[in-house]
C-alpha cells in the first residue's frame, strides 16, 4: 500500500468516527435538521466546485435524476434521524448503532434483490442483533438528556436511519450510474432542501448568538467540509487504490473511533454491557463484510467501483 493511500485510509477512517462528535457539539448550538441541511448545502457547493473545476457534467436523462432524487431522500432521512438522535443520546453509542447498517443491506438484498444469503451471514445477523440490545440497553450517563421515553425513541431513531442508510444502499447498486462527483453534489443538494423543508416544518426557533458561536460554525464547517466535501473526495480516491475488502474495514473503524472520541472529549461513559455489544456489533458488521467480500472478488473492478461508489 501507497503512502498517500495509507495516509487516505488512515484519514478517512478519523472523518467519518469524528463526525458523531462534531454532530454531538452542533445540535446544542443548531436545531438538528437545519444544521443538517446546512452540511449538505454547503458540502453541494464545495463538491459542485470541484465538478466545475474539472469538467464534470451532470446527467442529462430525468430517469438519472429521479433516481438521485430518491437516492437523496433515503440518505437526507437517515441524516434528520441521526442528528435529532444526537439530542438525547451520546455520540458512541449512536456510531455504534448506525454500524448495523450491513445487516439491514443483507436482509434488503435477500428480499428486494433475491440475493443468496450464506450461513455466515445469518449468524451475523444475530450476532449483530445481540449486540444492539446490549449497546441501547445503557441509557443513563454522560451524554444522554431528556427523559428514558425520548432516549429510547433517539435509539430506535438510529436504528430506523441504519435501514434508510441500508435502503440508499441498495438503491444505489441498482439505479445510480453516471459520473460519480455529478451524483454526489446532486443527492447533497437535493438531501439539503430536503433537510431544509423539514427543518421549517419541525425545527424550534434559533438563536443568532448560539448558531454564531465559535463551536456552532466551528461544527457546521467540519461536517460540511471536512466530513462531507473532502470525505467523499478521500472515497472517489481510495476507490481507485483499494480493493473492497480492505476498504469496507473503513466501515468497521470508524464507530471505534467516535466511541473513543465520545470518551476523551466529551467525557462519555462505556460500560461492561455496552463493550460487549459494541464487540458484537462490529463482530457481526465482519462476517458480513467478509462474506461480501469474497463475492466481490470475483466482479470486474469497474463493477466493484460501482457498489462503492455512495456511503454515508
Amino acid at each position: 500500500m501507497r503512502l498517500s493511500v495509507a495516509i487516505g485510509f488512515i484519514a478517512m477512517s478519523f472523518i467519518w468516527g469524528s463526525t458523531y462528535l462534531f454532530i454531538k457539539v452542533g445540535v446544542q448550538f443548531w436545531p438538528p435538521f437545519m444544521l443538517a441541511a446546512l452540511r449538505n448545502l454547503v458540502a453541494c457547493v464545495a463538491i459542485a466546485m470541484v465538478m466545475v473545476a474539472i469538467r464534470r457534467k451532470p446527467p442529462k436523462r430525468w430517469v438519472e435524476w429521479r433516481n438521485l432524487f430518491i437516492f437523496a431522500f433515503f440518505n437526507g432521512s437517515a441524516f434528520a434521524l441521526i442528528f435529532w438522535a444526537e439530542r438525547y443520546i451520546p455520540s458512541g453509542q449512536t456510531a455504534i448503532l448506525v454500524a448495523t447498517v450491513p445487516f439491514f443491506s443483507l436482509i434488503l438484498a435477500r428480499f428486494w434483490t433475491h440475493e443468496k444469503i450464506h450461513s455466515t451471514q445469518y449468524l451475523a445477523v444475530v450476532i449483530g442483533f445481540i449486540g444492539v440490545v446490549l449497546t441501547s440497553g445503557q441509557r443513563t450517563g454522560t451524554g444522554f438528556t431528556g427523559s428514558e421515553e425520548m432516549r429510547l425513541i433517539a435509539q430506535l431513531a438510529v436504528i430506523g436511519a441504519a435501514l434508510c442508510y441500508a435502503l440508499s444502499y441498495t438503491y444505489s447498486k441498482r439505479y445510480i450510474r453516471g459520473d460519480t462527483y455529478a451524483n454526489t453534489a446532486i443527492h447533497l443538494g437535493a438531501s439539503g432542501l430536503y433537510l431544509f423543508g423539514l427543518s421549517l416544518i419541525l425545527d424550534p426557533s434559533v438563536s443568532i448568538d448560539s448558531v454564531t458561536s465559535w463551536a456552532g460554525l466551528g461544527s457546521l464547517f467540519y461536517l460540511a467540509l471536512i466530513g462531507s466535501a473532502l470525505a467523499y473526495w478521500l472515497t472517489f480516491f481510495l476507490i481507485e487504490n483499494l480493493h473492497s475488502v480492505t476498504f469496507s474495514y473503513i466501515m468497521l473503524i470508524n464507530p471505534i473511533v467516535a466511541v473513543i472520541l465520545g470518551v476523551i472529549f466529551l467525557d462519555e461513559n462505556i460500560t461492561f454491557t455496552m463493550s460487549i455489544g459494541i464487540i458484537a456489533v462490529i463482530l457481526g458488521a465482519w462476517l458480513v463484510n467478509r462474506t461480501n467480500s469474497r463475492a466481490d472478488q470475483q466482479l470486474p473492478r469497474q463493477d466493484q467501483h460501482q457498489k462503492e461508489d455512495i456511503h454515508s
